[in-house]
């Protein structure tokens, strides 16, 4: 029998304990409530997520199928494309430029390919290595200068071989009667001190010739000798030679069919266009800017640093313009050292203003030096508007291919 004091003292234990369960429950059932609104949550962006990789899916199948048949009926931008990822799916040393550009003229049956060489530093600098187990420690043997050289010299030679053996081998249609492969260096003119884009070796042969070779028995150079190639006597000199033949990159011949595939998908992603497509819409964007006139590509090496030039009309200010392009992903910012390359470029030329636009956006330190300079820098947004507004096109940039621009607000003109 519980006297009144402590009859109390449980009726009211009993209260807080019901009500302190009572608080609990609700607190599970609003937790209940949020996990599963935030479960519904998860599972909309999921499927929200999975519809847009299957739009993303169907227009990568679409693209593929338009790329298969353009390249069965022998167009030249599906031929010329599909040998710039077959010769770029080649493995080379890390230090090895991967750059490579290729042209396909069907009347000829030939095909056109420029490659990039490595310098001389790219050349290993030890012939052997042994371990002195009594000094614990490797012992180096170096290579003279003299067999740097010729090792160089038959790099250069193998590069351009494999060159042509990877086309053949991957014209499984027989499309292809000769390919031209031509490599070239990019160093600095010694005498001028130019940065300079040049030839060290050419060689034009056809499939018939190429077949009757066994390149598991050739000497490189004696092949190339045979084959009546162009190289240069002096590569490690970097001593230029002519191309047997020049193909003129800056007047593509199939830029119709790049203006077609840039129509295709008027949301198109930017980063998706490959260097050549972005640089013809740079072309097609700025000639619509009634400001600029007489735009041209550059070479596409070479260059400085610069992609096009134009004609500014505008009164009192106007004159030549130097512009630079960059293709960056919106994570990769453009740096200073872009505007100092321009304006070193433009600096002993014949230009009144640069100008640098991008997909992405610039450092800080990029847009104090471009105020000082006098450079001026179009990022993400301002690409995106002038687009829009000139092109009449709707283009997103986007990393991952989802099709949402992190780019969604209209900049001031």
């Amino acid at each position: 029998m519980l006297s009144p004091g402590r009859r109390r003292a449980h009726v009211l234990a009993e209260q807080e304990g019901r009500e302190r369960f009572q608080r609990d429950v609700s607190a599970h059932a609003e937790r209940e409530r949020q996990r599963h609104a935030h479960l519904e949550a998860a599972r909309a962006r999921h499927e929200q997520s999975r519809r847009q990789d299957h739009v993303r899916i169907e227009h990568q199948h679409e693209a593929v199928d338009r790329w298969a048949a353009d390249y069965a009926e022998g167009k030249r931008k599906a031929v010329a494309d599909y040998f710039v990822q077959v010769l770029g799916s080649g493995r080379y040393p890390a230090d090895f430029p991967t750059n490579v550009k290729v042209a396909y003229q069907p009347v000829e049956g030939r095909l056109m390919v420029d490659i990039d060489l490595p310098l001389l530093e790219a050349m290993p600098e030890e012939k052997a290595c042994e371990y002195l187990t009594t000094r614990k420690r490797l012992k180096y043997q170096l290579l003279s200068q003299q067999e740097r050289n010729r090792l160089y010299h038959e790099v250069i030679g193998q590069m351009a071989l494999r060159t042509i053996r990877s086309v053949f081998a991957a014209d499984r249609e027989r499309r292809l009667h000769e390919a031209v492969c031509n490599g070239y260096v990019d160093t600095i003119n010694t005498a001028t001190g130019q940065q300079v884009h040049w030839c060290l070796i050419s060689v034009e042969v056809t499939r018939e010739v190429f077949d009757g070779l066994d390149l598991s028995r050739i000497k490189p150079l004696d092949c190339l000798s045979y084959l009546h190639a162009k190289v240069s006597r002096t590569p490690h000199q970097y001593h230029p030679v002519q191309p047997i033949i020049e193909y003129p990159w800056d007047d593509l011949p199939y830029a119709d069919e790049i203006d077609a595939a840039i129509d295709l998908d008027t949301t198109q992603n930017l980063l998706d266009l490959d260097g050549f497509e972005f640089e013809r819409l740079m072309v097609q964007l700025f000639s619509a800017i009634p400001a600029f006139t007489e735009v041209k590509p550059t070479r596409s090496r070479g260059d400085g640093g610069i992609d096009l030039v134009a004609i500014n009309t505008t009164e009192f200010i106007g004159g030549r313009v130097a512009i630079q392009a960059k293709r960056y992903a919106p994570h990769r910012k453009v740096g200073v050292d872009t505007v100092r390359e321009i304006i070193g470029s433009i600096t002993e030329r014949d230009f009144n203003k640069a100008i640098v636009i991008t997909t992405s956006s610039f450092t800080p330190q990029a847009h104090q030096e471009a105020t000082r300079l006098g450079v001026e820098l179009y990022d993400a947004e301002r690409l995106l508007w002038l687009l829009r507004q000139y092109l009449h096109r709707e283009f997103t940039i986007d990393k991952q291919g989802t099709g949402r621009s992190p780019f969604n607000t209209s900049p001031r003109p």
